[in-house]
């Protein structure tokens, strides 16, 4: 064989098992899977529990409203009642007015005050969970999990989206006192 043919066997050959050691490091290097319990971490985050206080306040403050709108309709209606058997009819023509009005403004507050209610819960998840994703990611900046799974989750059918993950850490503990330190050096 010619010499030149021989060495070009021989680089291939130097090739592929360098190569070949190259898979084998890579494979032998699983990257590190984590997972996290994403409900944990929302009920630790310091802003849920402002949030909560917040919500059930509003909502209270609407009940209350509710309440007494209601009342008012109550004692409204009496009145009319009153006027009509005083033989009054013009009287209870106004009266019933108020009542008309007082009937719209309870229907406001149980549509536009619930759905006004049910957007601020919204929007104040959103924040907490976009916080938490980011606080999350801040906390793996190292790369030391390649990939880290919400153990809390559900499918649509019911099932965990985390179904059997043995060797992946959970990094729960961790991602909350995280989370708490962070939130406790952003406070003046």
């Amino acid at each position: 064989m010619p010499m030149p043919r021989l060495l070009f066997l021989v680089g291939i050959i130097l090739a592929s098992a360098s190569s070949y050691r190259m898979v084998s490091a890579q494979e032998a290097a699983v990257p590190a899977i984590a997972v996290v319990n994403l409900t944990e971490v929302f009920e630790a985050h310091p802003k849920t529990a402002a949030a909560t206080k917040q919500l059930t306040d509003d909502r209270e403050a609407s009940r209350k409203d509710f309440k007494e709108k209601s009342n008012t309709l109550k004692q409204i209606l009496q009145k009319h009642q009153e006027l009509i058997r005083a033989g009054k009819k013009e009287a209870a023509a106004e009266e019933l007015k108020k009542a008309n009005e007082a009937e719209k403004a309870i229907a406001t507050l149980r549509t536009t005050g619930l759905r006004d209610l049910e957007e601020k819960f919204r929007i104040a998840k959103k924040e907490i969970l976009t916080d938490v994703q980011a606080a999350v990611a801040e906390w793996n900046e190292s790369g030391k999990y390649a990939v880290i799974l919400d153990s809390s989750s559900s499918s649509s059918t019911g099932l965990p989206q985390v179904v059997h993950a043995p060797g992946a850490e959970d990094v729960t503990a961790e991602v909350i006192a995280f989370l708490k330190k962070r939130e406790s050096e952003k406070k003046p």
